[in-house]
């Protein structure tokens, strides 16, 4: 990605153009609790009950099937790690535009944004991720500021505030996730494709006075590892 800059705008372009784009959010501690509902048909007839944990009896004495909705996990996670696309890299140093981490947010070999928070469906992932800091681009005087990152699974969106408004920033192309060994172990989520979305595209290219920046860009690919509250599976 061009020039990429940590908050010490130490200069990052060898490191990104050997790169890609990672994003893995990872963590631990405990804490936090998410809930479950249960639908409930009312007790008939001599005999009939409901119960909590299966089905009731109907009026005319048909076990009624009890539909659950998944509980969703408070995140944890750490941090997020984002590498870029080297042809995009290559693309924006050409432009001469420069791009640097906003605290807390780092880059180093990679670029790391802390997670702040968000829930999941810990067996699909499917939910919103946090983070703090952010990325900044910058030419010639002229600076756009991405900030308060959240990766939507759902919506398949990583938003972000530009000038004061959340707009989408990259469509996600989602694998499958991936559960290491253990009850509470992170949830991993690789080979990502990140994309420029059009929002993005006019914000990036106004804000700037550039025309580098085309809908669709493949920016690069990330993984995503989130790590949630004890007490979900």
């Amino acid at each position: 990605m061009g020039l990429l800059r940590s908050c010490s705008r130490q200069p990052l372009i060898a490191v990104l153009v050997a790169a890609g784009f990672v994003v893995a959010a990872c963590g631990g501690g405990s804490g936090g609790s998410g809930t479950s509902s249960a639908s409930s048909a009312p007790a008939a007839g001599a005999g009939g009950h409901t119960s909590a944990g299966g089905p009731a009896a109907t009026s005319g004495g048909t076990p009624a099937t009890v539909k659950y909705r998944s509980a969703r996990a408070t995140v944890i996670g750490k941090s997020t790690h984002v590498v870029v696309n080297p042809g995009v890299s290559a693309a924006l140093k050409h432009a001469g535009i420069t791009v640097a981490a906003v605290a807390p947010a780092t880059a180093k070999a990679a670029l790391r944004f802390p997670v702040s928070g968000g829930q999941v469906a810990v067996p699909t992932l499917a939910g919103t991720v946090d983070h703090v800091g952010g990325l900044t681009f910058s030419h010639s005087g002229k600076r756009v500021a991405l900030t308060n990152l959240v990766i939507n699974t759902e919506t398949k969106q990583l938003t972000a505030t530009v000038s004061g408004r959340s707009m989408p920033i990259f469509a996600l192309n989602l694998a499958s996730p991936k559960r290491p060994r253990g009850p509470h172990g992170p949830v991993v989520e690789s080979n990502i494709k990140l994309t420029v979305t059009p929002q993005a595209t006019t914000a990036l290219n106004s804000g700037l006075g550039m025309s580098t920046f085309k809908a669709g860009m493949n920016f690069g690919v990330a993984t995503l590892t989130v790590a949630y509250a004890r007490g979900h599976r």
